[in-house]
């Protein structure tokens, strides 16, 4: 069991589901298993990122969270969301650029179980990761 930062959260649905963690110094992209009858679950696999994959990945979240900002102070709407395609030109090539990585299943590292907990920052989404972090169970 390891508390760990969590330093983007890419997909929340009933939790977090894909994200950044930081374990022991490397970085690792953690997905979520999908079972057919039950949905997601609190399994998750996780994938060695390299330095570069993971500036890119950073890159992203703060775009996302300056646009988050906007969006809850009332100046933007939902469908200005960057990820919604051609709204911000630099989202759309460091989405591009990690396509394949967030496919590629060649890294595989371990599975773990996950309990997310608030790690007491104010803002939900903050330019250094969302407000929760999370101790891994390795499996």
């Amino acid at each position: 069991m390891q508390m760990c930062k969590v330093l983007v959260e890419n997909l929340y649905y009933d939790g977090p589901r894909e994200g950044i963690t930081s374990i022991e110094g490397r970085h690792y992209r953690f997905i979520s298993d999908f079972n057919d009858d039950i949905g997601f679950t609190d399994e998750f696999s996780l994938y060695l990122i390299s330095e570069s994959e993971l500036q890119l990945e950073i890159e992203q979240w703060q775009i996302f969270v300056k646009w988050n900002k906007k969006y809850q102070s009332g100046e933007l709407k939902a469908d200005s969301h960057p990820g919604h395609g051609g709204i911000s030109q630099r989202w759309d090539e460091i989405e591009q650029a990690l396509a394949i990585n967030r496919e590629d299943t060649s890294n595989f590292k371990f599975k773990a179980l996950a309990t997310f907990i608030p790690n007491g920052q104010e803002l939900q989404y903050d330019l250094n990761g969302p407000c929760y972090d999370v101790t891994w169970h390795f499996l």
